[in-house]
């Protein structure tokens, strides 16, 4: 009688060691990190001002002290090369303002490879920046290659090359 009782509380505890275990895989623990990053670097139109000054500062701590950009040819030109963490904090919180819409849907990992503290991240989302001018420097397919890197212990991006694709 008393196996009977315990029998849930054992299959509990198995299920929750299953699900720990592949809940804090490097893999795992890295796609929530880039996943969070997209999520937070929304703004929708609705977005308030206060909301949308914030955004910068929100980024920062997913952002390693420097980041590589390698960029395809076109708008995106002024932020190729190294930036500090502190300059794109900057640009984005001025692009978050002045934009109507910046909307990044969540990623679609094609790749992630862990070595050591290094982790290198292939990845698609669709995203879309629409500025008042009615231009939109982004607006399609991005495919993502990603550089992370783990400094104090949390992953943070160090590098991202680009090129997009139509819908």
């Amino acid at each position: 009688m008393t196996r009977r009782r315990f029998l849930p509380l054992a299959l509990l505890l198995v299920l929750g060691g299953i699900f720990g275990w592949w809940w804090y895989q490097p893999e795992r623990v890295l796609a929530r990190r880039v996943a969070g990053l997209f999520s937070t670097a929304n703004v929708a139109a609705a977005d308030g001002t206060i909301t949308r000054t914030t955004r910068g500062n929100a980024i920062e701590p997913f952002l390693a002290p420097n980041i590589l950009f390698e960029t395809p040819d076109g708008p995106t030109e002024e932020i190729a090369g190294s930036q500090s963490r502190s300059s794109i904090v900057s640009l984005y919180s001025y692009l978050a303002k002045e934009c109507r819409q910046i909307s990044i849907q969540a990623p679609e990992f094609d790749r992630i490879a862990i070595d050591g503290d290094e982790a290198v991240v292939e990845a698609r989302v669709d995203a879309l920046i629409d500025l008042p001018n009615a231009s939109r420097p982004l607006d399609g397919i991005q495919h993502l290659t990603m550089t992370w890197r783990k400094i104090d212990g949390k992953w943070r991006l160090a590098a991202a090359r680009w090129h997009e694709t139509g819908r």
